[in-house]
């Protein structure tokens, strides 16, 4: 590919050529009938016309986009506004019906306020796609809206109390064994286990999706050991309610091993596990009360 090659020979040329390109595109208008001109460097030209055995005004008029793409002079190179409102459509709109599903949630009703931050929001393009979607709302673009998130990540750095609570966006938890009810399992999941009918995969829910959690929140569960060593997976799903941890989207997200004492009944061993949330990472905590042993775990829950 031109471009591939291109980076491997002038690194220079290919970041002159997306910075042009970035700016010209922030720049794109609505409503805008204009063709854009990006810069392109000659050897990028070079190489596209020595790879594809043509010139590369042929090579674009055989591509799909017709004359909506072309040559100009040469290092240029135009493009209908057509193709640039493309580029556009569907992350704004994904973006924009994602925000208004969010708003019509009832914790959400008294939010009359949208502050647009991230390189996407210089776009003057975005910026009247959000006030055409959401016109009851008002949308502020604070100055250097690139540069907002950075900022506000460096504050958070040097004061991280800045932060009061966080909106969970997954269904975090541990799967267990829990003891058969025939109005909540399904018959074919009963397993007899330690002299009592159990079922197998059960979501233990620690905190729900959409769940308010202020900083520094713990939540603790009490377990019996059913195995030596027995297993502490943590799990989490977008799903609000999961039953079983099988699920589809249901995801693990890391696992503690624990040691049960020898010579004790495992059913007289019992664990704490405590989740800490609060920022960027989840915090978990295997406390063996027999053995006083803890054991932690840090899972990044960003991703």
């Amino acid at each position: 590919m031109a471009i591939n090659a291109l980076q491997s020979k002038d690194m220079y040329d290919y970041f002159d050529m997306i910075r042009d390109f970035e700016v010209k595109k922030r720049k794109f208008e609505f409503d805008s009938q204009s063709d854009i001109t990006f810069r392109i460097p000659i050897i990028l030209k070079e190489i596209s016309e020595e790879q594809c055995h043509q010139s590369l005004s042929e090579r674009l008029a055989s591509l799909k986009y017709g004359r909506k793409v072309f040559t100009r002079g040469r290092d240029k190179l135009g493009v209908n506004s057509s193709i640039i409102q493309n580029w556009f459509t569907e992350p704004v709109s994904k973006t924009v019906n994602h925000i208004s599903r969010v708003l019509k949630e009832q914790r959400m009703k008294d939010v009359g306020l949208i502050v647009l931050v991230g390189g996407f929001a210089d776009s003057p393009y975005v910026q009247q796609r959000f006030r055409q979607e959401l016109p009851e709302k008002q949308l502020i673009v604070p100055g250097e809206a690139g540069l907002a998130v950075l900022k506000g990540a460096v504050m958070f750095g040097h004061k991280p109390d800045i932060i009061s609570s966080r909106v969970m966006d997954h269904t975090y938890g541990v799967k267990i064994n829990e003891i058969y009810d025939e109005e909540k399992h399904p018959i074919d999941k009963k397993v007899y286990r330690q002299g009592e009918w159990r079922v197998e995969n059960c979501f233990e829910i620690f905190v729900r999706a959409n769940d308010d959690v202020p900083v520094d929140s713990k939540v603790t569960r009490n377990f019996t050991l059913s195995d030596n060593p027995d297993y502490v997976v943590i799990h989490r799903t977008q799903n609000e309610d999961p039953i079983f941890t099988t699920e589809s989207g249901c995801d693990i997200l890391g696992t503690l091993a624990v040691d049960a004492e020898i010579g004790i009944p495992l059913l007289e061993q019992e664990i704490q596990v405590t989740f800490m949330f609060g920022d960027t990472d989840l915090h978990v905590l295997c406390t063996h009360f027999n053995t006083g042993i803890v054991k932690t775990l840090t899972l990044n829950i960003c991703n």
